[in-house]
């Protein structure tokens, strides 16, 4: 499990949401926008669904999370997340973006403002 600080809110997610969250995230806020998504979370071991405005400006924090119990399912979540028009694909290597052993093609600009006063 891990746990999502937003907004001054801490919220408790599976490994594979958070994670496919923060490269979500991520690559909305590289292309300079931000868009509404919706992630299953935990509450009082319940399961329930928040909302977040991801993107340029909301910051994401993803952190572990001790659990006892077993972890719910909420892969086809994480699915719907990794399906995002803005989720970055993967690049194999021979070039082919089916390929499941590709790596992650994420552009991230960190020096962009680094010179901005």
């Amino acid at each position: 499990m891990k746990l999502v600080s937003y907004a001054a809110q801490q919220l408790v997610t599976t490994d594979d949401v958070a994670d496919a969250l923060v490269v979500l995230a991520a690559e909305i806020a590289n292309e300079g926008g931000s868009q509404a998504l919706q992630i299953p979370i935990l509450v009082d071991d319940e399961e329930d669904l928040a909302e977040l405005v991801v993107g340029v400006g909301n910051d994401v924090l993803v952190g572990p999370h001790a659990s006892t119990g077993a972890d719910p399912d909420f892969s086809e979540h994480a699915a719907r997340l990794r399906s995002h028009p803005s989720y970055p694909k993967r690049r194999a290597a021979d070039g082919d973006a089916d390929e499941e052993d590709g790596d992650w093609v994420v552009d991230f600009d960190l020096d962009a403002g680094a010179n901005r006063l």
